[in-house]
């Protein structure tokens, strides 16, 4: 259609605008209209630690947070199971959903979630082992993450002799996932006696079977995110602290932030399972999050150092470098993935810790935001991915 011939058609110009208006309204819609059906709760005032507020005291844009809800509740079998933000060290959005519980690699046949429920952390787990190995760092019970792994375990001193190169294997290289030992729990079962995992659970001597596994790579020249090192991780602690490792953690940790409920699972009676499956209630996710968002502050004190909270929380390795399976992560650190979202043209770096399933703990420090997600996508795709959450409607919902 030619412009100039609109001049002399009222009819043309009138079916011009309608197709400019059109294509304006269709431009602008970033997503389709759900049905308007979520009613928003100032989260409980309890005498667990948190100070709550509602969205407008908080000074939320209460639409955006709104549209997100009737977005996951229009969503059949999303597997979310809660979603908790804070910011400024206050709870302002607590939501719970159905969903079937989970714990060691299987579906135990219950059915809930509610703020009192003990929620399987998967990998999440990791970035506690990560603090309190952090924790015996500041106790003085190890020198230095430079310090050679085998030292720690000196009756397996043989493994070295027959691969030498196992000698240079240190902390750093466990906490970075950069060890180079073998290992495989993904491509099976976990209750498949061919699975690593099955195997760290019934070998009579679980250090020895990891620390005895075929080095693939030389120490700290390949990433392998794999569940072996922090298993290694959890027991060099034990074994410094002679301390057992739910009992130390309970003791400088959990305590600490009035974390009360909880569950370790043993891989055997004196070891703990620390690369996955601690139990914990959302609200108490929460809390970790936020003592690494106040550099490891508690209520005045310091439960572990700000120095080991930059520093386990910083990007030490790229794992896009090595493969192409971390494309929702823009590097690791000790323990704890990081991730950049980008909104309304500008770019928040988070910190986080991640578990199997949809286990989240987000710190977002410039909007000094603490962000949690439990999850059940164990044995399915997320319909909704996390991610797209804070990208799209979280961090919208908190800018200026």
């Amino acid at each position: 259609m030619k412009l100039s011939s609109l001049y002399y058609n009222p009819g043309k110009i009138f079916i011009f605008f309608i197709f400019v208006l059109t294509v304006l309204q269709t431009g602008c819609e970033k997503e389709e209209k759900y049905p308007e059906v979520y009613e928003y709760k100032t989260p409980d005032q309890l005498s667990d630690g948190w100070i709550t507020q509602s969205l407008s005291d908080a000074g939320i844009n209460e639409k955006i947070l709104y549209n997100m809800m009737n977005r996951i509740l229009a969503t059949s079998e999303h597997n979310i199971h809660s979603i908790l933000i804070l910011k400024d060290s206050k709870l302002f959005f607590e939501e719970y959903f159905e969903g079937e519980k989970f714990k060691l690699g299987k579906y135990t046949g219950e059915y809930g979630y509610d703020r009192d429920d003990l929620h399987t952390l998967c990998s999440a787990t990791k970035s506690f082992a990560s603090a309190l190995l952090g924790i015996a760092l500041d106790k003085g019970y190890i020198a230095s993450v430079d310090m050679k792994v085998y030292d720690f375990f000196p009756e397996n001193s043989d493994l070295v002799s027959l691969t030498p190169d196992k000698g240079n294997m240190t902390i750093r290289h466990l906490l970075t996932m950069t060890s180079g030992l073998q290992w495989d729990d993904e491509s099976t079962s976990y209750y498949d006696p061919a699975n690593d995992m099955y195997q760290l659970f019934t070998r009579s001597d679980p250090m020895r079977f990891i620390l005895s596994k075929d080095l693939i790579k030389a120490p700290g020249t390949f990433f392998e995110y794999a569940n072996c090192n922090t298993n290694l991780l959890g027991e060099i602690v034990h074994r410094v602290t002679k301390i057992r490792l739910d009992l130390f953690c309970d003791s400088l940790l959990f305590s600490k932030l009035g974390i009360k409920v909880y569950e370790w699972q043993k891989i055997k009676p004196e070891i703990i399972f620390t690369s996955g499956d601690l139990m914990l209630r959302p609200r108490d996710m929460a809390k970790f999050g936020q003592l690494f968002l106040n550099k490891g502050v508690w209520d005045g004190e310091q439960v572990i150092s700000e120095e080991w909270c930059t520093l386990s929380t910083s990007k030490h390795i790229d794992p896009n470098d090595y493969s192409d399976n971390f494309d929702w992560s823009d590097g690791y650190g000790f323990q704890w993935w990081q991730k950049d979202y980008t909104s309304n043209k500008k770019v928040y770096h988070s910190y986080f810790a991640s578990g199997w399933g949809g286990q989240r703990i987000i710190v977002i420090p410039e909007l000094e935001t603490v962000i949690v997600f439990t999850g059940g996508n164990y044995y399915t795709n997320e319909k909704i991915s996390c991610y797209t959450i804070v990208e799209d409607y979280i961090i919208p919902a908190l800018q200026d």
